[in-house]
């Protein structure tokens, strides 16, 4: 809906940094808490079960409730959501700066994924809104995942200097000054989204939203940290019946959740499916370079860091390059070369060496992998977020965002079985027997064992890289294949 405010319309790259401001604060928060767990840990002494929901609580606050706080802000308006969830935010950061017991972190990081999870897609919405014009909105949608992605990228940066000069309470105190910026200014130089006010909100299927993503989500983390196959299977069987629950009582309601039919637009169901499977081999691939790097080479996590500057650096330019290519080019043929960049990138560590090289390669692959996603993320998006009427755009983001979020989680278990049985058969076949992970392996002190166990992760990493290139062909190929209704906004 177009705005009468006359201070917005001659600001709108204000509106912007200012939508932008929050965005970063969450993607810091996302990974943050992984630089000030040590900490935390020794100050709160959480049991074992504690310490896993302080640092998985976050995400599965915002994987699970994203869709239906994208549904609240189409009902009560974009602008009002974010005014809301900023204070709420600012109050469970202050909370948990200053927390005394494990349940304190619980309770305030779940009410903070809660407030994430709302300010996100109404944001992306609302870009939309103070950009009318297509281009110029992909140019937005670039900048505005640029400082998203930038805050992922120094999140451990900040909290290492933090830590190094105040207590680990001040990382969450970030959130504080940021959220209330938002509260004061957003009113003045942000446009109200036309609420739905006769439109209310079905409790159940926020219910059943809420459960089946979090159980899907638990059950591939679950996946990750070897617990019983029989919990994971059960877990992952009720989140999926739900989550078929969750969608046939969509298609009933005349006031769905979320539109499903949204799906059926020109080219959505395809820009989804290759948000889903790039950012499932981004979150799959993410934790091998780590490993790589500090295990296998020695390096110190400062020097590990160092070296995956360039793709942080790369992801950033590829982010606003790509939407300025957008206004040259046909944006098809951004996303395109963007996929083409991924896949290429993925190569090297489909042939990594041990080898000082390797370090090269990593760093290599990094900055082409995190350069195609960067270009191509803010034309995907877009895709989506246009095509639904824009009384929905909320629910349409919510929608891709959480699909990127499931594609993560579902990387990390898929790739990271993957790696370890062929890690597992290479140690077998070398040393003889092979028992936990490479992560076990590394903490090996006898000199001959150890470089076994570096030779069967680097192994487990080319099996890696092969299934990655092997899925980008595969999305290359869904991103091409022709159709009547698959058009691509130009």
């Amino acid at each position: 809906m177009p705005t009468t405010d006359t201070t917005l319309r001659r600001s709108p790259r204000l509106a912007l940094a200012l939508l932008a401001l929050p965005s970063l604060l969450i993607a810091i928060d996302i990974s943050v808490l992984g630089v000030a767990l040590p900490r935390m840990s020794a100050d709160l002494r959480p049991s074992p079960a504690e310490l896993l929901w302080m640092n998985d609580i976050y995400g599965f606050m915002v994987g699970g409730t994203m869709i239906t706080m994208g549904a609240v802000g189409d009902r009560i308006g974009r602008r009002r959501l974010i005014v809301i969830c900023a204070a709420v935010f600012a109050v469970a950061s202050a909370v948990a700066a200053f927390s005394t017991a494990p349940w304190m972190i619980i309770v305030t990081r779940a009410v903070m994924g809660l407030a994430g999870a709302a300010i996100m897609p109404a944001s992306m919405a609302l870009i939309g809104q103070i950009f009318p014009d297509p281009k110029a909105q992909v140019s937005a949608m670039g900048a505005y995942m640029t400082c998203f992605l930038g805050g992922m990228a120094v999140a451990p940066l900040i909290g290492g200097v933090m830590l190094q000069y105040w207590w680990w309470g001040s990382v969450f105190l970030l959130g504080v000054p940021v959220m209330v910026v938002t509260l004061l200014a957003a009113p003045r130089l942000l446009p109200e989204s036309q609420p739905q006010p006769g439109t209310r909100l079905d409790l159940r299927s926020a219910a059943l939203c809420l459960v089946s993503i979090l159980s899907l989500v638990a059950a591939l983390k679950w996946a990750v940290n070897g617990t019983e196959l029989w919990k994971i299977v059960s877990l992952g069987i009720v989140g999926l019946v739900l989550g078929a629950v969750f969608v046939r009582r969509q298609h009933t309601l005349e006031h769905p959740l979320v539109d499903l039919s949204l799906l059926r637009r020109p080219g959505v169901t395809r820009a989804m499916w290759v948000l889903f499977l790039t950012a499932l081999l981004m979150g799959g691939t993410s934790i091998f370079a780590g490993f790589y790097l500090q295990s296998a080479h020695g390096l110190s996590p400062l020097t590990a860091t160092l070296w995956t500057i360039p793709s942080i650096i790369a992801m950033i330019v590829a982010s606003n390059l790509g939407p300025w290519l957008g206004r040259r080019y046909q944006p098809k043929h951004v996303v395109l070369g963007g996929l083409v960049l991924m896949a290429v990138g993925f190569v090297p560590f489909a042939l990594l060496p041990l080898g000082r090289s390797g370090l090269f390669a990593v760093a290599c692959g990094g900055i082409l992998t995190t350069a195609g996603i960067g270009a191509a993320f803010p034309f995907l998006m877009n895709d989506i977020i246009s095509h639904a009427p824009p009384e929905r755009a909320g629910s349409a983001a919510s929608l891709a965002q959480t699909a990127n979020e499931i594609g993560i989680a579902t990387g990390l278990v898929i790739l990271g079985s993957l790696a370890t049985v062929v890690y597992r058969a290479r140690l077998s076949a070398t040393a003889g027997s092979a028992k936990g992970t490479w992560v076990d392996g590394f903490e090996q002190t006898d000199s001959v064992l150890l470089r076994q166990v570096k030779s069967a992760f680097v192994d487990g990493y080319h099996a890696v890289g092969l299934a990655a290139v092997a899925t980008m062909i595969l999305v290359l190929a869904l991103y091409l294949m022709p159709s009547r209704r698959d058009t691509v906004r130009d």
